[in-house]
């Protein structure tokens, strides 16, 4: 089976100067572990943590996560409780969190090829510290990147398009916005960066289905089957 879906809304791609990644579920096996702290939450309620509400949650600042799973659950729980239970189940792992496939080859490669890259993540300092420590190293290839739970010029979390905007223009020479790809995992991801008039390739969970994924740009299964090429960038 190919590793690569493209939306059949596009034929052609814009060629780009600038890339935006994703950190949770795109660079880092992240979402995985939420899923099961959230599980983890769950279960002394007798409760599953479903797929349809996770694809709502994915890209949300984790008060509004947590504020959607008490609601459709009806969870005795205030969001501070929540919250405290999730770092209590997550917090010894976050420091152990694995990259992606295909995600080391990727960056060091456009890095070693002059493309300004940034990194986004609508999580907290404190967790986006805590999980991008063991790849300190790597992540050095980022110009810089936005911690959209902390961040004061990110007024509103996706889909609305503040958190690319303010990653574009903070790089050293800001580009266009059309010259922007967006890297992304999430549904809500791919509606911000759509918003921002960027291109995005989207690697979402393999259970979401291709109707819902339709507006991305490209739609691949691992960053594995990415061609910087397809977008004017170097090829490997």
């Amino acid at each position: 089976m190919s590793e690569l879906v493209s939306s059949s809304r596009h034929c052609c791609f814009r060629p780009v100067t600038h890339c935006i990644f994703e950190l949770d579920g795109l660079l880092l096996d992240s979402e995985r572990l939420n899923t099961r702290a959230v599980q983890q939450i769950l279960d002394p309620f007798g409760h599953i943590y479903g797929f349809d509400l996770k694809l709502r949650c994915m890209g949300k600042p984790s008060p509004e996560s947590a504020d959607m799973i008490i609601d459709s659950y009806g969870l005795p729980l205030s969001r501070t409780q929540f919250q405290r239970l999730h770092r209590l189940h997550s917090r010894n792992h976050l420091g152990s969190v694995g990259l992606m496939p295909g995600a080391e080859r990727l960056l060091r490669h456009l890095h070693a090829s002059h493309v300004p890259m940034a990194l986004e993540t609508s999580g907290s300092r404190e967790s986006y510290d805590l999980k991008v420590r063991p790849h300190a190293q790597l992540f050095e290839v980022f110009q810089h990147a936005v911690v959209g739970g902390s961040d004061s010029e990110v007024k509103r979390c996706k889909p609305s398009p503040d958190i690319f905007l303010t990653a574009a223009a903070r790089f050293k020479d800001p580009p266009e916005p059309e010259n922007c790809l967006v890297l992304e995992s999430s549904l809500l991801g791919m509606e911000a960066a759509l918003a921002a008039g960027m291109q995005v390739v989207l690697v979402p969970d393999p259970l979401l289905s291709i109707r819902l994924s339709a507006p991305a740009t490209l739609r691949l299964r691992s960053l594995e089957a990415f061609r910087p090429q397809y977008f004017g960038l170097p090829p490997f």
